[in-house]
Order: structure tokens, then C-alpha cells, then sequence
């Protein structure tokens, strides 16, 4: 009777200390992040509806508004006839930095020459 007393109460033990070793080793983990500010890159978008735009007024219109934008990383910008157009007039996708274009153009072409870059695309 005394073994199978101390066979449950070691059970038992060790039970309650696995349990508490699978919170200890989540634990760090979290605790390790506290002291690390990760960030991520940030993106932002806009559509513009310009009922009958030209793709001279869409690069103007686009060129306007990317003046305005501070913060992200990475911001879309779409030129659209109406709301639910299924086409766009034209598009830009706006750099803030050299660190971002690296991230998300993809591109092997030649880098800018100044930041924010604005890459304008009217098909």
C-alpha cells in the first residue's frame, strides 16, 4: 500500500512539473520579446476616383497626393474611373526609403536618386 502511495505521489509530482516545465519554456520566449521592439514594416493604400482622368491627370493626381503621405514604408496609390471599376487608370507604389525599396520592389534596375521614390505605372 506504502509503494503504490509513493508511486501516485511521484506521478503526481512530476505531472505538476511537466506542466509547469511547458510554461517555463514558453516563458522566455515571451519575456525575450520585451526587451526586442520589433517592428514591421508599415503599408498603406488609397484610391483615387477620377471619373474620365487621363493618365496625365492620374500622374498629376498621384504626384499630389504622395506629397502628403508620411509614415510608411510602403504605400499604394491607385487612379480608378469610379468606385467599382474593375480597371485603373494608373498606379504608383511610393518608397520611403532605400531600406524599402530594397524590401518590397523587387527590382534589379538601377536605385533612385532621391527618397521617397514614387514608381508610376499608367498601362
Amino acid at each position: 500500500m506504502r509503494i503504490r502511495a509513493t508511486i501516485t505521489l511521484a506521478a503526481a509530482a512530476l505531472l505538476t512539473l511537466a506542466g509547469c516545465a511547458s510554461h517555463t519554456t514558453q516563458r522566455p520566449a515571451a519575456h525575450a520579446a520585451v526587451g526586442y521592439t520589433a517592428t514591421q514594416p508599415s503599408t498603406g493604400s488609397k484610391d483615387l476616383i477620377i471619373p474620365g482622368a487621363t493618365a496625365t491627370q492620374a500622374r498629376s493626381a498621384i504626384r499630389d497626393y504622395a506629397r502628403t503621405i508620411h509614415g510608411p514604408a510602403l504605400y499604394y496609390i491607385k487612379v480608378m474611373h469610379s468606385a467599382d471599376a474593375k480597371r485603373y487608370v494608373c498606379r504608383a507604389r511610393w518608397y520611403a526609403d532605400a531600406d524599402a525599396y530594397r524590401a518590397y520592389s523587387g527590382s534589379t534596375e538601377a536605385w533612385p536618386d532621391a527618397w521617397p521614390h514614387l514608381a508610376i505605372n499608367c498601362p
